[in-house]
């Protein structure tokens, strides 16, 4: 699975729009920001992704590691898989919010 499959996966399960991806196949923030907004974590908008996807995990009681980013500001592929283990666990755990 690549990056953008994932991705989809996690706007899918949101049921949010999909998000866009540039060339290179790296993550929007847009994603990230999605998640934050439709699961209601109140995490601040302005922070990098991979700080925001960290609290994301974080938040869901998940480990960050770091090999789930890399430099330059990015999320790895690993990375974006425990995040979208984090939205899982969200709905699973938060029925109001599906």
């Amino acid at each position: 699975m690549n990056k953008i499959e994932i991705a989809n996966e996690i706007t899918d399960l949101l049921r949010v729009d999909r998000v866009h991806f540039s060339t290179g196949s790296t993550e929007p923030k847009e994603l990230f920001l999605l998640i934050v907004e439709a699961l209601g974590l109140g995490i601040e908008s302005n922070l990098p992704k991979p700080v925001l996807a960290r609290r994301i995990v974080e938040s869901a009681g998940l480990a960050w590691l770091p090999d789930h980013e890399s430099t330059g500001g990015t999320v790895t592929l690993k990375g974006l898989e425990v995040v979208k283990s984090s939205v899982e666990y969200y709905l699973s755990n938060r029925p109001e919010i599906t």
